[in-house]
Protein backbone atom coordinates (compact mmCIF):
# COMPACT_ATOMS: atom_id res chain seq x y z
CA UNK A 1 0.00 0.00 0.00
CA UNK A 2 1.27 3.62 -1.09
CA UNK A 3 0.65 6.59 0.20
CA UNK A 4 1.71 9.97 0.21
CA UNK A 5 2.67 12.81 2.73
CA UNK A 6 3.17 16.81 1.64
CA UNK A 7 5.00 19.16 3.88
CA UNK A 8 4.87 22.88 3.36
CA UNK A 9 8.36 24.16 4.85
CA UNK A 10 8.07 27.01 7.24
CA UNK A 11 11.77 27.86 8.00
CA UNK A 12 15.19 27.16 6.19
CA UNK A 13 16.83 24.48 5.86
CA UNK A 14 20.54 23.32 5.18
CA UNK A 15 20.01 19.82 4.32
CA UNK A 16 16.31 18.76 3.50
CA UNK A 17 17.35 15.30 4.73
CA UNK A 18 17.55 17.03 7.98
CA UNK A 19 14.27 18.15 7.84
CA UNK A 20 13.31 14.69 6.63
CA UNK A 21 14.64 13.43 9.38
CA UNK A 22 12.82 15.61 12.16
CA UNK A 23 9.77 15.20 10.06
CA UNK A 24 9.26 11.34 9.57
CA UNK A 25 9.71 9.82 13.00
CA UNK A 26 11.09 7.49 13.72
CA UNK A 27 12.81 6.75 10.39
CA UNK A 28 16.41 7.18 10.17
CA UNK A 29 19.02 9.36 8.48
CA UNK A 30 19.77 6.30 6.65
CA UNK A 31 16.09 5.34 5.49
CA UNK A 32 15.66 8.73 4.43
CA UNK A 33 18.52 8.83 2.45
CA UNK A 34 17.09 5.48 0.49
CA UNK A 35 13.81 7.15 -0.06
CA UNK A 36 15.25 9.80 -1.57
CA UNK A 37 17.77 7.25 -3.91
CA UNK A 38 14.73 5.64 -4.51
CA UNK A 39 12.96 8.66 -6.03
CA UNK A 40 10.04 9.17 -3.61
CA UNK A 41 10.72 12.09 -2.89
CA UNK A 42 9.77 15.62 -4.91
CA UNK A 43 10.08 18.95 -4.09
CA UNK A 44 8.36 21.29 -5.44
CA UNK A 45 6.87 18.77 -8.24
CA UNK A 46 10.28 17.72 -9.36
CA UNK A 47 12.14 14.81 -8.36
CA UNK A 48 14.47 15.47 -5.72
CA UNK A 49 18.16 14.56 -6.97
CA UNK A 50 20.78 15.68 -4.00
CA UNK A 51 20.07 14.99 -0.29
CA UNK A 52 22.02 17.49 0.29
CA UNK A 53 19.47 20.16 -1.02
CA UNK A 54 18.70 23.39 0.85
CA UNK A 55 15.12 24.08 0.94
CA UNK A 56 13.32 27.34 2.05
CA UNK A 57 10.07 28.54 3.46
CA UNK A 58 7.18 27.87 0.91
CA UNK A 59 8.76 24.95 -0.32
CA UNK A 60 6.54 21.85 -0.76
CA UNK A 61 8.06 17.96 -0.25
CA UNK A 62 6.14 15.35 -1.25
CA UNK A 63 7.31 11.77 0.04
CA UNK A 64 5.88 8.56 -1.10
CA UNK A 65 5.37 6.10 2.39
CA UNK A 66 5.44 2.41 1.41
CA UNK A 67 5.52 -0.56 3.31
CA UNK A 68 7.69 -0.57 6.20
CA UNK A 69 7.55 3.38 6.04
CA UNK A 70 3.84 3.27 7.19
CA UNK A 71 5.47 3.42 10.49
CA UNK A 72 5.58 7.57 10.20
CA UNK A 73 3.82 9.48 12.83
CA UNK A 74 1.01 10.99 11.25
CA UNK A 75 -0.96 13.94 13.71
CA UNK A 76 -4.48 12.79 14.20
CA UNK A 77 -5.21 16.37 14.26
CA UNK A 78 -4.45 19.85 13.50
CA UNK A 79 -3.37 22.13 16.21
CA UNK A 80 -5.77 25.25 16.80
CA UNK A 81 -4.28 28.05 16.28
CA UNK A 82 -5.27 31.45 17.55
CA UNK A 83 -2.21 33.70 17.44
CA UNK A 84 1.39 32.96 15.71
CA UNK A 85 4.62 35.04 14.93
CA UNK A 86 8.37 33.92 13.85
CA UNK A 87 9.23 33.40 17.77
CA UNK A 88 5.40 32.09 19.13
CA UNK A 89 2.83 29.99 18.43
CA UNK A 90 -0.80 30.37 20.56
CA UNK A 91 -3.22 27.52 20.13
CA UNK A 92 -6.36 26.63 21.59
CA UNK A 93 -6.04 23.19 23.43
CA UNK A 94 -8.58 20.79 23.76
CA UNK A 95 -9.48 19.15 26.99
CA UNK A 96 -8.22 15.63 26.91
CA UNK A 97 -5.56 16.30 25.05
CA UNK A 98 -1.54 15.84 27.00
CA UNK A 99 0.53 19.05 26.68
CA UNK A 100 3.30 16.43 26.72
CA UNK A 101 4.17 12.82 27.78
CA UNK A 102 3.71 11.61 31.64
CA UNK A 103 4.48 8.87 32.95
CA UNK A 104 3.30 5.42 31.68
CA UNK A 105 1.54 8.20 28.75
CA UNK A 106 1.10 6.57 25.58
CA UNK A 107 -1.45 8.86 23.54
CA UNK A 108 -0.46 11.40 21.50
CA UNK A 109 0.23 14.88 22.99
CA UNK A 110 0.46 18.75 21.97
CA UNK A 111 4.32 17.87 21.69
CA UNK A 112 3.87 15.30 19.12
CA UNK A 113 1.62 17.43 16.96
CA UNK A 114 3.90 20.80 17.37
CA UNK A 115 7.22 18.47 16.70
CA UNK A 116 5.35 17.51 13.67
CA UNK A 117 4.60 20.48 12.14
CA UNK A 118 7.41 22.30 13.41
CA UNK A 119 10.45 19.92 12.96
CA UNK A 120 13.17 22.80 14.00
CA UNK A 121 12.39 22.16 17.85
CA UNK A 122 14.41 18.64 17.29
CA UNK A 123 17.42 20.59 17.18
CA UNK A 124 16.41 22.26 20.65
CA UNK A 125 18.63 21.24 23.68
CA UNK A 126 16.02 20.12 25.97
CA UNK A 127 14.28 17.65 24.12
CA UNK A 128 12.20 16.65 26.93
CA UNK A 129 9.89 19.78 26.76
CA UNK A 130 11.33 21.40 23.51
CA UNK A 131 9.21 24.37 23.00
CA UNK A 132 6.67 23.85 26.33
CA UNK A 133 6.29 27.47 27.54
CA UNK A 134 3.92 26.36 30.14
CA UNK A 135 1.57 23.57 30.64
CA UNK A 136 -2.29 23.13 31.09
CA UNK A 137 -3.57 19.75 32.76
CA UNK A 138 -4.73 16.90 29.91
CA UNK A 139 -8.18 17.79 30.78
CA UNK A 140 -8.28 21.59 30.87
CA UNK A 141 -8.78 23.48 27.69
CA UNK A 142 -7.78 26.60 26.18
CA UNK A 143 -5.42 29.21 25.80
CA UNK A 144 -1.58 27.70 25.51
CA UNK A 145 1.94 29.08 24.45
CA UNK A 146 4.49 27.66 22.29
CA UNK A 147 8.10 28.63 21.41
CA UNK A 148 9.04 27.91 17.70
CA UNK A 149 13.09 28.93 19.23
CA UNK A 150 15.11 28.52 22.23
CA UNK A 151 15.66 32.24 22.64
CA UNK A 152 12.03 32.47 22.58
CA UNK A 153 11.22 30.01 24.93
CA UNK A 154 14.11 30.91 27.73
CA UNK A 155 12.33 34.83 27.02
CA UNK A 156 9.00 33.72 27.30
CA UNK A 157 9.70 31.04 30.82
CA UNK A 158 11.04 34.21 32.24
CA UNK A 159 8.13 36.19 31.78
CA UNK A 160 6.18 33.49 33.77
CA UNK A 161 8.72 33.25 36.13
CA UNK A 162 8.67 37.22 36.89
CA UNK A 163 5.33 36.89 36.70
CA UNK A 164 4.20 39.26 34.09
CA UNK A 165 1.87 36.77 32.19
CA UNK A 166 -1.86 37.99 33.04
CA UNK A 167 -3.81 34.65 32.97
CA UNK A 168 -7.83 34.06 33.07
CA UNK A 169 -9.43 31.04 33.35
CA UNK A 170 -13.10 29.80 33.24
CA UNK A 171 -14.79 27.28 35.98
CA UNK A 172 -18.07 25.89 37.36
CA UNK A 173 -17.87 25.15 40.82
CA UNK A 174 -20.31 23.12 42.28
CA UNK A 175 -22.45 24.55 44.75
CA UNK A 176 -22.39 28.60 45.61
CA UNK A 177 -19.11 29.88 46.78
CA UNK A 178 -18.91 32.36 50.59
CA UNK A 179 -18.11 35.52 48.58
CA UNK A 180 -18.52 37.38 45.32
CA UNK A 181 -15.33 37.89 44.99
CA UNK A 182 -11.97 37.68 47.03
CA UNK A 183 -8.38 36.26 47.11
CA UNK A 184 -7.35 32.49 47.66
CA UNK A 185 -3.76 33.08 49.15
CA UNK A 186 -2.79 30.08 50.65
CA UNK A 187 0.09 27.30 50.22
CA UNK A 188 0.54 24.38 48.14
CA UNK A 189 2.39 21.43 48.20
CA UNK A 190 2.34 17.70 47.43
CA UNK A 191 -0.18 15.06 49.34
CA UNK A 192 1.49 13.20 51.66
CA UNK A 193 -0.94 10.70 51.33
CA UNK A 194 -1.66 10.35 47.56
CA UNK A 195 1.03 11.30 45.36
CA UNK A 196 -0.96 12.47 42.43
CA UNK A 197 -2.38 15.12 44.81
CA UNK A 198 -1.44 18.54 45.73
CA UNK A 199 -3.13 20.04 49.16
CA UNK A 200 -2.86 23.15 51.05
CA UNK A 201 -0.87 23.09 53.84
CA UNK A 202 0.52 25.61 56.91
CA UNK A 203 2.50 28.88 55.68
CA UNK A 204 5.35 26.95 58.01
CA UNK A 205 4.80 23.02 56.39
CA UNK A 206 7.76 21.99 54.78
CA UNK A 207 7.70 21.89 50.59
CA UNK A 208 4.79 24.71 51.29
CA UNK A 209 5.18 27.05 47.78
CA UNK A 210 3.28 30.21 48.07
CA UNK A 211 0.44 30.02 45.55
CA UNK A 212 -1.99 33.00 45.22
CA UNK A 213 -6.00 33.26 43.29
CA UNK A 214 -8.45 36.09 42.85
CA UNK A 215 -11.55 35.24 42.23
CA UNK A 216 -15.33 36.11 40.89
CA UNK A 217 -18.65 34.84 40.25
CA UNK A 218 -19.51 35.54 37.19
CA UNK A 219 -23.02 33.66 37.40
CA UNK A 220 -24.92 31.37 40.23
CA UNK A 221 -27.05 28.64 38.99
CA UNK A 222 -29.07 25.98 41.15
CA UNK A 223 -26.23 23.85 42.00
CA UNK A 224 -22.95 25.41 40.64
CA UNK A 225 -21.41 28.77 39.88
CA UNK A 226 -19.92 30.54 36.98
CA UNK A 227 -16.64 31.43 37.65
CA UNK A 228 -13.85 34.12 36.82
CA UNK A 229 -10.62 32.87 38.13
CA UNK A 230 -6.90 35.01 37.92
CA UNK A 231 -3.87 33.27 39.28
CA UNK A 232 -1.13 35.19 40.45
CA UNK A 233 0.74 31.69 40.77
CA UNK A 234 1.66 28.95 38.57
CA UNK A 235 1.50 25.93 40.80
CA UNK A 236 0.33 22.62 40.00
CA UNK A 237 -3.25 21.82 40.12
CA UNK A 238 -3.79 25.67 41.70
CA UNK A 239 -7.24 26.36 40.97
CA UNK A 240 -8.36 22.89 41.37
CA UNK A 241 -7.01 22.39 45.06
CA UNK A 242 -8.26 26.12 45.91
CA UNK A 243 -11.41 25.54 44.75
CA UNK A 244 -12.00 21.84 46.47
CA UNK A 245 -10.48 23.25 49.48
CA UNK A 246 -13.51 25.91 50.10
CA UNK A 247 -15.95 23.19 49.14
CA UNK A 248 -16.53 23.93 45.68
CA UNK A 249 -14.32 21.40 43.09
CA UNK A 250 -14.72 22.05 39.35
CA UNK A 251 -17.45 20.51 37.97
CA UNK A 252 -15.97 17.19 36.17
CA UNK A 253 -13.03 16.84 38.95
CA UNK A 254 -12.28 13.17 39.76
CA UNK A 255 -8.95 14.10 41.61
CA UNK A 256 -10.39 16.55 43.89
CA UNK A 257 -14.01 16.57 43.51
CA UNK A 258 -16.86 14.01 41.71
CA UNK A 259 -16.66 13.43 38.10
CA UNK A 260 -19.79 12.09 37.59
CA UNK A 261 -21.68 15.33 39.29
CA UNK A 262 -24.12 16.74 37.41
CA UNK A 263 -23.53 14.76 33.93
CA UNK A 264 -20.26 16.79 32.98
CA UNK A 265 -17.76 14.46 31.70
CA UNK A 266 -14.92 16.71 31.40
CA UNK A 267 -12.98 19.16 33.88
CA UNK A 268 -15.12 22.33 33.72
CA UNK A 269 -11.96 25.03 33.33
CA UNK A 270 -10.87 26.53 30.43
CA UNK A 271 -7.54 28.71 29.99
CA UNK A 272 -9.65 31.24 28.24
CA UNK A 273 -7.14 34.41 28.44
CA UNK A 274 -3.26 35.08 28.33
CA UNK A 275 -1.75 39.00 28.45
CA UNK A 276 2.01 39.92 28.05
CA UNK A 277 4.32 42.17 26.60
CA UNK A 278 5.99 40.16 23.84
CA UNK A 279 9.40 39.80 24.48
CA UNK A 280 10.53 40.71 20.72
CA UNK A 281 8.59 42.97 19.74
CA UNK A 282 7.48 45.36 23.17
CA UNK A 283 3.90 44.87 21.54
CA UNK A 284 0.74 43.87 23.84
CA UNK A 285 -0.61 40.68 22.79
CA UNK A 286 -3.76 39.53 24.35
CA UNK A 287 -4.88 36.13 23.25
CA UNK A 288 -8.84 34.59 23.95
CA UNK A 289 -10.16 31.36 23.87
CA UNK A 290 -13.91 31.39 23.56
CA UNK A 291 -15.55 28.78 26.45
CA UNK A 292 -15.95 25.56 24.54
CA UNK A 293 -19.24 24.60 23.10
CA UNK A 294 -19.94 21.46 25.48
CA UNK A 295 -19.91 23.83 28.24
CA UNK A 296 -21.63 26.37 26.60
CA UNK A 297 -24.32 24.51 25.97
CA UNK A 298 -24.28 22.99 30.08
CA UNK A 299 -24.96 26.20 31.05
CA UNK A 300 -27.49 26.81 28.61
CA UNK A 301 -29.44 24.07 29.63
CA UNK A 302 -29.25 24.78 33.84
CA UNK A 303 -30.09 28.88 32.64
CA UNK A 304 -33.45 28.77 33.77
CA UNK A 305 -32.26 27.48 37.02
CA UNK A 306 -30.32 30.94 37.61
CA UNK A 307 -30.21 32.20 41.02
CA UNK A 308 -30.30 35.74 41.82
CA UNK A 309 -26.71 36.84 42.87
CA UNK A 310 -26.42 37.99 46.20
CA UNK A 311 -24.71 40.90 47.30
CA UNK A 312 -21.70 40.70 49.74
Amino acid sequence: MKKKLTFRVKEYWERIDQYLTAVLQPLSRSRIEKLIKNRQVTLNGAVLLRKSQEICPGDRITVEITGEEETVYLPSRPLQKVFEDEWLLVIDKPSGLPVHPGAGEKQETVLDIFRFHYPQVAAFADQERPGIVHRLDKDTSGVLILAKSEEALERMQELFQEREMQKTYLALVKGQMRFRNGTIDLPLARSTKNRARFAVVGEDSEGGREAVTDFAVIREFEKFTYVRLMPHTGRTHQLRVHLSYFGNPILGDILYGNRKQLDLPRLALHAYEIEFVHPFTGNGIRVTSPLPEDLRRFIAENFKRTIVTRDT
